[in-house]
């Protein structure tokens, strides 16, 4: 690696372009023993897949799930995590203790990767139950598998609605595993952690109370996320003394093409260079991008570029391919036989591709956490590695190359959840009235909050009530029409006339996406949107090579709704409470892909939509005002350009990224009698990020401000202030402005 970055060094082209290197050094194991010994059994299973000593983060882990604590491991990629679960199982199996265990995993193709490390303990019948299990296969599993590996959604919808048909599995249930828990923040994670909170009921229900297991990526709250989400307390074991060899960082920003304007090149066109140049030297590589038409692009460039024999040795990854392709990419990295790969993140999560000795990270995934596990994807045995970060022209890419340390020094980012949020809540509460009758004590399991939303559920007829009891008063069950990776509310498919189904979307995006005239990409395809139906949910689309895109333009308004706390941050004050937001898609823009010249405006006619989240908020004063010497005329670009900059940075300090949150700013504010700036949690009910937000208000500030001062561009760039998702075109935006006023008020 120090011969490749050597030569890097000597091209001028690419000197330019690296902007820091760091090396981290070997690290050495450090193992222990768990203080109560594992049967011989266990032993003897470990051994034969060579495995004679544990890491010291392993056997703390085992020895507190063994001892029925709830607990979470948070360490690095190829750290052995697996083990913190799958030995106590094993040992309560050869203790003759006939446990059973639901495992979830965020994807089906992790959880059948994962069935082949259950190989190790021949006493565990371990199965795969999800969508893909054949019809035939899954009576016997119900009746025969000790561990069941699945995925949330399963869970949610195929197995608890039917609780009856696992009667055995749940009265012997003695280990719940959540693998991969940084993946489920957001409203992902809030659903999430309401069928955590089913599951402990059934289970009560048969009897059994089961220690729960997570495992996670290194964030900055993994105990509180896992106790949001299991509603229980549980202890944290956050080392990793696993080995690992040496590493070299590369962060590497493409050349700034236009420095009036902050234009940069191609960070794809770069990652495909490196990658072609890494693979060109039999370098094992793999090249993340974040979304699968990058992967293909970057894929279909190199080959271009490689020699006919070294093109037949890479490939791409990504969802939408079937299984059994994905599963050849697979066993090609595994064996070594591929020398690189496309990918998305699909391959960030623990699939075992073996041992890659570089990997390159196309722009900045958006958070720390998931940075340090594409990193980690290469150099998983003692070898040397390489992972190069190429920066993208978004804020949070030029903050980091413009502040290294910062990317490999701050603490990471927390996960957050919102189990209270009352459109997950009643949609959960539903579910669990079907699944077992509602009483008082639920609360346990369901919150203080299930009081609230009772008799609103009852009043419109969801719910029921008898002998002292609250039944699901319909008679299909609520579960199918919960999509608990989504805010709820309607889902429009998409799809062609008279042809294939294309995909799915949520009524949230669906206005701003896929209205009429709307260019909707899939799978590297462009479609032009000719029907947004609003009474059937449908999306009717045609395909379309165009060379043009579209960008809506969407009016707003924010309501305070509740004041909920106020704290003085320098100048000015900043406020955390509830608000209603209401949005309407009004027109769209087309633009040109190559150079982003508009063609046209048209007008649209949808409805607005309302609903209430949570936001924090800037209010300014004006004395603040006058002191940055902003003017009447000058101030609403001023807040603007604060307010995009400010939503470009949150991912600094709450895993989310600018499209879970939004945002609105306006000179003078009915609610605040002045000058303001919001930003919102994107999502109906809110998803826990506002209140991240707000905690970290003058930190946010402080980043908001470095990043203008930082940006090269003279009046305001992709890097800085310009938003892909502004709804106004990115009009007015003035980033002096804004640099200033933020100067006067951090004074």
């Amino acid at each position: 690696m120090e011969s490749i970055l050597e030569e890097w060094r000597a091209h001028p082209d690419r000197d330019e372009r690296i902007v820091h290197v760091r090396t981290e050094p070997a690290r050495t194991a450090i193992y222990a023993e768990p203080k109560e010994p594992l049967p011989d059994a266990v032993l003897d299973a470990l051994a034969g897949a060579g495995i004679t000593r544990l890491y010291r983060h392993q056997a703390h882990s085992i020895d507190r799930v063994r001892a029925g604590i709830h607990t979470v491991l948070a360490a690095g990629t190829a750290s052995g995590k697996t083990l913190a679960y799958q030995v106590p199982m094993a040992a309560a199996a050869a203790e003759g203790l006939h446990p059973a265990a639901i495992a979830l995993y965020p994807t089906k193709a992790l959880a059948r990767d994962q069935l082949r490390s259950f190989g190790v303990f021949r006493d565990l019948v371990t199965a795969v139950y999800d969508g893909d299990t054949p019809r035939e296969d899954r009576r016997w599993i119900r009746a025969h598998a000790d561990v069941i590996l699945t995925n949330p959604d399963m869970l949610h919808i195929g197995i608890l609605p039917h609780h009856s048909r696992w009667a055995a599995l749940f009265s012997r249930l003695q280990f719940v595993v959540v693998d991969e828990l940084h993946v489920l923040r957001g409203i992902f994670g809030s659903h999430v952690a309401h069928v955590l909170r089913r599951i402990r009921r059934i289970a009560r229900h048969y009897g059994a109370d089961p220690t729960f297991v997570f495992t996670s990526a290194t964030i900055g709250n993994p105990g509180e996320l896992a106790s949001w989400l299991a509603g229980l307390d549980v202890e944290v074991v956050s080392e990793d003394v696993s080995p690992v060899g040496e590493k070299t960082f590369v962060l590497w920003n493409p050349e700034l093409t236009d420095p009036e304007l902050g234009i940069r090149g191609s960070s794809l066109a770069e990652a495909t260079v490196v990658f072609s140049d890494l693979v060109s030297r039999d370098v094992h590589t793999i090249a993340f991008a974040r979304s699968r038409k990058a992967s293909e692009l970057i894929y279909r460039w190199a080959r271009e570029r490689l020699d006919d024999d070294r093109a037949d040795r890479i490939a791409p990854y990504r969802g939408g391919y079937l299984a059994v392709d994905r599963r050849a990419v697979e066993e090609r990295l595994a064996s070594g036989d591929l020398l690189g790969v496309a990918a998305t993140n699909a391959l960030e999560l623990g699939i075992d591709i073996g041992g890659l000795d570089a990997a390159i990270v196309t722009t900045f995934p958006g958070t720390i956490a998931s940075f340090r596990q594409q990193a980690g994807r290469a150099g998983r045995t003692l070898r040397e590695s390489m992972a190069i970060l190429i920066g993208g022209q978004d804020a949070l890419d030029q903050y980091y190359m413009s502040h290294p340390d910062e990317l490999f020094e701050r603490e990471p980012e927390a996960a957050v959840v919102n189990p209270a949020n009352p459109h997950v809540l009643t949609d959960h509460i539903g579910c669990a009235a079907y699944e077992l009758p509602l009483v008082p004590e639920d609360r346990e399991f369901l919150g203080d909050d299930l009081e609230e939303a009772v008799p609103t559920m009852v009043g419109d007829g969801r719910l029921r009530l008898r002998d002292g009891k609250l039944y699901w008063a319909k008679r299909r069950a609520p579960a199918p029409d919960v999509n608990i990776r989504t805010s709820g509310g309607a889902v429009y498919t998409i799809g062609q006339h008279g042809g294939e189904l294309l995909g799915s979307i949520d009524e949230e995006r669906a206005f701003s996406q896929c209205h009429p005239g709307a260019i909707y990409l899939h799978q590297g395809d462009s479609y032009v949107v000719e029907e947004l139906d609003l009474h059937r949910r449908e999306v009717v689309v045609r395909r379309a090579d165009v060379g043009y895109y579209t960008q809506p333009k969407v009016d707003k308004d924010i309501l305070v709704r509740h004041m909920g706390t106020t704290k003085r941050l320098g100048r000015i004050d900043v406020h955390w409470g509830k608000v209603e937001v209401e949005s309407q898609v009004v027109a769209y823009q087309r633009k040109e892909i190559s150079g982003g010249a508009i063609l046209s405006t048209e007008p649209l006619d949808l409805p607005a939509r309302t609903f209430e989240t949570e936001s924090f908020w800037f209010t300014f004063g004006p004395d603040v005002i006058e002191d940055a010497d902003l003017g009447w005329t000058d101030l609403p670009g001023a807040l603007h350009a604060a307010e995009h900059t400010g939503i470009a940075m949150l991912p600094l300090f709450a895993i989310c990224d600018r499209w879970d949150v939004g945002g609105l700013s306006t000179a003078i504010h009915p609610d605040t009698g002045g000058a303001v700036y919001f930003i919102y949690d994107g999502y109906p009910g809110g998803a826990g990020i506002a209140g991240i937000g707000y905690a970290r208000a003058g930190e946010l500030l402080r980043a908001t401000r470095q990043a203008l001062l930082d940006c090269p561009c003279a009046t305001g760039c992709p890097s800085c202030v310009q938003s892909p998702k502004c709804g106004n075109f990115n009009d007015p935006l003035d980033k002096d402005g804004a640099e200033r006023l933020l100067r006067v008020v951090l004074l």
